[in-house]
């Protein structure tokens, strides 16, 4: 935002240099910038027009007769507001601009011209370049533009943050100057002059849409006078980066940017109803603005009517239909509060970015509207000959109550980190316009301002006090105080261990987008979470899988020539499991996929090393060893997009899984690849198994003993079945049970098969005999039998 120091000085002292004032500004929470480097531009002065003529060999082309207060200049000029009498700036022979550009003698259509008249733009000040800059009427030809600059149109450029809309404006910054500095602020005096009245501009004002427009302010003025505005106003409008208009459109202009409140000025004549309707468009609706631009509209647009058509896009723009026009001589001042969502909503589905629509959609001073009305009026009656016609029409529909806030100084000490005074923090808040009853010893009620809508709770008001005491006169601490308290600042750090050692296998991390089509969310079985207003039906809803965005990963990489992928993603999904917020659920996930080939041969390795399932399951189970201490077991599962799939499972705990990607999955995401294969590791009970201690355990020094057996299955027995029962039974020094090979044959039967499990003993405190293992072996041929009508088989 464009802020001229010669306005701020209307209401406060300033005594700081710009370079001073943009730091001042930007330790209060303002990022400023001193200016506009104008140091390159040379040459230019202010000057006269005396005489316009039309150019005889062009249409859009004047001649001008200039004088810049030592000679008079002969100068060719397209701009559309050129005309005798005006004050501009003056670009003399040998004038050099920022961008190189040089100024010199020229024949222009087969006339002489020896200079240029320039706009904003030329001179660094906007990017206004619709017409030559307008000076005021007072000012003397000859002054060289760097100190006209310097006495009229110093300025520095602020980025305003979208929560604090009343700094929108420069009584807004002003009054921020005066908090700091503690100088006095000279206010507005209510301006409402004496009425005479006229029945037939009596106005009245029906709001069908309290909900978007709680208040609204109306009044007519009557006997205006269309014509140049003050010279002091074209200053004010000039140094902020405004071209001057007329008077009226001017005011309008002046109030947005003096008290940052958006107002509208009708032409009333074209209100033939006297009356003035906010309500909703209908979808399909078409209304032409201001810029001459059809809108088409929705039923999330307000519209304000003269009861029956349509006049003004509220908080965004008015209607061509009512703008005002050189032969008006009656207005109608609109002053209203309207909803931020909605102006905001109707502003982006229009893409549609106003200086009104800027200010409703952060949050306006709803009291303030009462405020810009009467300043309204008073410029229209000082400087246009307007009277007041009608009676004020306030219809505040709907009350907006401000928050009750309890501050505690106990509180405000150890979120800052330092003592700081009882009087300091009553004398910040008094500042700031915040309304204080002090209710215990430590304790103060707080109602804030109408124009501070971003003051909601007790450490907004919090940050406001160390905002005004200094964020650079903090003391150093080493200890500081949290809202939020935790014996664990960062519960997802061990997450770490788990993303090193997948990249140490040859994985590489994905970052995807968390939002997902309709279709695609759907594909994982459960209702997806849709978002408010999706940028598009890409991005409808919140993913329910990060699966589709790795395989689309995989698929790309295979479409430009790389066919071996190993990538996975840490993300959180979310499910619907009824309404409200308390029925979405959000799990956190560690996803990945591989195909393709693991190694390829070459000096390293003989062979090709073709990615499969069973090198998944290595890389989990050494994934999870490496973490827990353990490996994991293995068992089959139902999935969506699995078609052999096995969860993961630590002591009985679920932590994963791990699968081949069915074709028809594939196929739904486009996916063209053929073997993919995949695993998903649950983050919430992974981590608090990892936060379960690990202790050390002696390890033994005392030799193993290992037996074979042989046994004959049904095809459908399942391994790891077999050693999930073996170990159940916790036998003594029975240390590990592994299948160490598989074999089919048609000698052992239809449908079976031949499973050899090798199996280790050990004890801690002695070398095991036969006669201590021998029963435990005798044991486990009795359960593979009973459970699983095993036959022992000799190898």
């Amino acid at each position: 935002m464009h802020i001229s120091i010669s306005w701020l000085k209307r209401y406060v002292d300033i005594h700081e240099t710009p370079e001073e004032l943009a730091e001042m500004l930007t330790i209060l929470g303002f990022e400023a910038e001193d200016g506009i480097d104008i140091s390159s531009i040379n040459n230019v002065v202010t000057a006269h027009i005396k005489s316009v003529e039309k150019h005889p060999n062009a249409d859009k082309l004047s001649i001008c007769t200039i004088d810049d207060g030592d000679e008079v200049h002969q100068v060719i000029c397209g701009a559309p507001n050129v005309k005798p009498g005006l004050n501009v700036f003056l670009a003399q022979i040998g004038a050099e601009f920022s961008d190189g550009f040089k100024i010199k003698k020229a024949k222009i259509r087969g006339v002489d011209s020896f200079g240029m008249l320039c706009s904003e733009k030329e001179l660094n000040l906007s990017d206004n370049h619709s017409g030559i800059m307008e000076l005021s009427s007072d000012v003397t030809p000859g002054i060289p533009f760097q100190q006209y600059y310097k006495n009229h149109l110093l300025s520095i450029e602020l980025d305003i943050t979208p929560n604090r809309p009343d700094a929108l404006s420069h009584y807004g910054i002003a009054r921020e100057i005066a908090i700091k500095t503690s100088r006095e602020l000279r206010l507005f005096s209510t301006y409402e002059p004496k009425i005479v009245q006229d029945v037939n501009e009596n106005v009245k004002v029906i709001i069908d849409d309290p909900d978007g427009c709680p208040r609204y302010i109306a009044g007519v003025v009557k006997n205006i006078e269309i014509g140049p505005s003050p010279d002091w106003m074209i200053q004010c409008l000039a140094s902020a980066g405004q071209r001057s208009i007329n008077n009226v459109v001017d005011i309008s202009n002046f109030v947005l940017l003096e008290m940052g409140h958006p107002t509208h000025i009708f032409d009333f004549r074209l209100i033939p109803t006297n009356t003035i309707g906010v309500s909703r468009a209908k979808d399909g609706q078409i209304f032409t603005t201001l810029d001459e631009e059809k809108r088409t509209l929705n039923s999330e647009h307000l519209l304000i009517t003269d009861g029956e058509t349509p006049i003004a896009l509220a908080g965004i723009m008015g209607g061509l239909n009512t703008a005002v026009k050189e032969d008006t001589h009656t207005v109608l001042i609109e002053s209203a509060y309207f909803d931020p969502i909605t102006i905001r909503k109707g502003s982006k589905s229009l893409g549609m970015l106003t200086e009104a629509s800027r200010r409703f959609e952060r949050g306006a001073d709803i009291e303030g509207a009462y405020s810009a009305f009467w300043r309204i009026v008073e410029l229209l009656v000082n400087h246009a000959n307007g009277k007041m016609a009608s009676n004020i029409v306030d219809n505040y529909a709907k009350r907006i109550q401000p928050p009750n806030i309890v501050l505690r100084h106990k509180h405000a000490t150890s979120i800052l980190g330092f003592d700081i005074s009882e009087s300091f923090i009553k004398d910040s808040l008094e500042k700031l316009g915040v309304q204080i009853q002090k209710q215990k010893t430590d304790e103060w009620l707080c109602i804030p301002p109408s124009h501070r809508p971003d003051l909601e709770r007790e450490i907004d008001l919090i940050e406001e006090i160390v905002r005004i005491h200094g964020y650079d006169q903090i003391p150093d601490n080493a200890n500081f105080s949290s809202l939020y308290p935790d014996k664990e600042p960062d519960p997802t750090n061990k997450l770490k261990d788990i993303f090193t050692s997948l990249k140490g296998f040859g994985y590489q991390q994905c970052y995807n987008n968390s939002l997902q089509s309709l279709t695609i969310a759907e594909l994982a079985g459960s209702a997806p979470v849709e978002t408010i207003n999706p940028l598009g039906e890409q991005m409808a809803v919140l993913r329910t899988c990060l699966f589709p965005g790795l395989l689309q990963n995989a698929d790309y990489n295979a479409n430009n020539g790389n066919k071996n992928v190993m990538l996975f993603e840490y993300g959180q999904i979310h499910q619907r499991n009824g309404d409200g917020f308390e029925n979405i659920v959000e799990t956190s996930l560690v996803s990945g996929i591989t195909t393709g080939l693991y190694t390829k041969k070459d000096v390293h390795f003989n062979n090709d090393t073709i990615q499969d399932l069973y090198l998944l399951k290595g890389t989990i189970s050494t994934l999870i060893l490496s973490l827990l201490g353990e490996a994991p077991d293995y068992q089959i599962s139902q999935s969506i997009t699995f078609h052999s799939a096995f969860n993961v499972v630590f002591q009985n705990i679920v932590i994963g899984k791990i699968g081949v990607f069915s074709d028809s999955y594939k196929y739904k995401l486009s996916i063209n690849l053929k073997d993919i294969y995949g695993f998903e590791l649950f983050v919430e009970p992974l981590l608090e198994l990892l936060n379960i201690p690990n202790y050390y355990k002696k390890v033994s020094t005392y030799p193993k003993i290992q037996r074979d057996l042989n046994f004959i299955f049904d095809e459908s027995t399942q391994s790891q079945e077999v050693i999930n029962a073996i170990m159940s039974k916790q036998y003594n020094n029975l240390t590990d049970v592994v299948p160490s090979n598989i074999f089919h044959h048609e000698n052992l039967g239809s449908g079976k098969k031949s499973i050899v499990f090798k199996f280790t003993f050990q004890s801690d405190t002695k070398t095991l005999e036969d006669t201590e293992v021998n029963p435990v072996i005798n044991e486990i041929i009795s359960v593979v039998k009973s459970g699983f009508d095993g036959k022992l088989r000799a190898l």
